[in-house]
């Protein structure tokens, strides 16, 4: 799944203005990478990033990403999600939203509910520090998985 147009270049304008606010030259090969972050649902990890941004830029290194995707984050421009085993992977989304991961394949989607967004800190919590954020990570199998256990389950 892809995000809307309007969305990923409304993504692109605020990562660009950032980087530049930042005092960053807004080169072809970071444009490309934020425009890679900001235009997927799937949370990408680098490799991922890197693979598909190649397509459109040949010459770009692996290196270049890994150090864009550093800057993103490091700038607050994107997120880290460490919801699966493996390499981190991340989110140009920065509305507030929680995510579905699928336990098998590692799909991670984001989910917005009213409900959720009303999850508030246990009193315990103020023993331990200052919660400044509350993010609910919902798991389970995606719809594909779930066809396919079903449809293992009906073989037995």
């Amino acid at each position: 799944m892809t995000v809307p147009d309007t969305e990923v270049e409304r993504r692109v304008r605020v990562l660009s203005q950032a980087l530049r606010g930042a005092g960053l030259r807004l080169t072809h090969q970071r444009l490309e990478v934020a425009r890679e972050i900001a235009r997927s649902e799937a949370h990408p990890d680098t490799e991922t990033v890197y693979r598909n941004v190649r397509l459109r830029v040949p010459t770009i290194s692996v290196d270049t990403v890994y150090r864009t995707i550093a800057t993103l984050e490091g700038l607050g421009l994107i997120t880290r999600v460490d919801a699966t085993p493996g390499a981190a992977r991340y989110d140009a989304n920065l509305e507030h939203h929680h995510h579905f991961v699928c336990t098998r394949c590692g799909l991670i989607r984001d989910v917005y509910h009213p409900s959720l967004d009303k999850v508030e800190a246990p009193d315990v919590a103020d023993q331990l520090g200052k919660v400044e954020s509350i993010r609910v990570q919902l798991r389970g199998l995606c719809k594909s998985c779930e066809g396919k256990e079903n449809e293992d389950e009906r073989r037995e």
